[in-house]
């Protein structure tokens, strides 16, 4: 009897250890179990999923719907809000109707539509209506030498109706023919009758066939946004006054763009370079609503919009940017750009320049806003902006 007691006390202090030992590691598996539940990819911070909702508006994110909207309704009138909506097609074709109003009470209505691509997506029709109120548009005077002291404001209503044909016989390469039916209506917006030597066009309802014609080599992954690639650019308007008011005249632009990507495309050298050449016809002027300028949130950022207009603008421009999310970028950035009556006139030394700093929030192909702050001999100035600079 002596012995059994014995041998079953030996087998329980023998087997509560392992007992022990066996609960130990369940409740360790059982919490390994919990936490492997609850696991998941590493999401998004709070500023991320700020923009996350922010880009998944149907205008960015490649859906369709109703879009808050964001963005300038007119250089220089400055930030507006609005909404629009999009809705997709068949065969890549889409309509889009916005409506926009900014701090000064400019307004913008806008319906586009792209028509279902062709020959393989190598033709695209694109069409759109336009209506804007610009209220205040800046006007210095004609020339580089033009005061800061000297605005005269006016207020611009164009009307347009256009079409635009493009031809891509290669994805980097893009031909394109348009018409445009223009109607401008703009006045004196202090009251003060603004004379018509120097504000041309002001006071006048002016009406134009404009016809286009636009060749380019574009090697970007996107428009929108891309950190590698370029654009070569040349472009040809034709402005016919339809009134008998004597401002017919042509425009010729070349653009180049090169985007030069460094560490794995964390940081990116931008440049840019741009040539604006109007030519009048004999007897006719450039209206100022529609001559080259520079001073705006795209030329020359540190200036005032449209602070220098004149019959020929260059422009240069550079950034260096760098991703510290993948949805933002920063950027340090130089301007610098000169108008003149005549292309010979240009000089060096004679380039306005300006410089400073900015942030992008941004997709994969497109530019959802930027903020920047740049600095020119006229002081600060902040850029609130919807679209990338270039």
């Amino acid at each position: 009897m002596s012995f059994r007691l014995g041998a079953i006390t030996a087998l329980v202090l023998m087997a509560a250890p392992a007992a022990a030992q066996t609960t130990r590691v369940e409740a360790i598996a059982q919490e390994q179990a919990k936490k492997a539940r609850a696991l998941a990819p590493e999401g998004p911070n709070t500023a991320e999923q700020v923009v996350v909702r922010v880009m998944s508006s149907p205008l960015l994110s490649g859906g369709g719907g109703a879009y808050p909207w964001f963005g300038s309704v007119f250089g220089g009138s400055g930030f507006a809000l609005g909404g629009g909506y999009l809705k997709r097609l068949p065969w890549d074709a889409s309509a889009n109707a916005m409506v926009g109003f900014s701090i000064n009470n400019s307004k913008l209505l806008e319906a586009r539509f792209q028509l279902p691509e062709l020959w393989r997506g190598r033709l695209r029709v694109d069409g759109a209506a336009r209506w804007t109120d610009a209220k205040d548009v800046s006007y210095f005077g004609v020339g580089a030498d033009s005061q800061l002291d000297d605005r005269d404001p006016y207020d611009y209503q164009p009307t347009e109706l256009d079409t635009t044909v493009t031809l891509r016989p290669a994805p980097w390469a893009y031909a394109s023919a348009g018409y445009t039916r223009l109607d401008i209506q703009a006045e004196d917006a202090d009251g003060d009758a603004v004379a018509p030597l120097a504000a041309p066009g002001v006071g006048a309802d002016l009406g134009y066939h404009v016809t286009r014609v636009t060749a380019a080599i574009d090697w970007r992954s996107s428009p929108g946004y891309a950190t590698r690639g370029g654009l070569y650019r040349v472009s040809w308007d034709r402005y016919d006054e339809s009134t008998g008011q004597p401002y017919a005249f042509s425009s010729t632009e070349y653009e180049v763009r090169q985007l030069v990507p460094l560490v794995r495309e964390q940081f990116v050298l931008a440049v840019r370079g741009l040539v604006t050449t109007t030519q009048a016809d004999a007897g006719q002027g450039v209206p100022v609503m529609l001559a080259p300028y520079l001073g705006s949130g795209s030329t020359l950022r540190g200036f005032g919009n449209r602070r220098f207009t004149d019959r020929h603008r260059a422009l240069l421009q550079g950034e260096y940017r760098w991703r510290p999310s993948r949805y933002m970028d920063m950027a340090l950035f130089v301007d610098a750009g000169q108008v003149a009556a005549e292309t010979r006139q240009f000089r060096l030394g004679d380039f306005e320049t300006s410089y400073g700093i900015g942030l992008r929030v941004h997709g994969p192909r497109i530019t959802a806003f930027r903020v920047e702050l740049a600095k020119s001999r006229e002081g600060w100035k902040s850029v609130f902006a919807g679209t990338q600079t270039f």
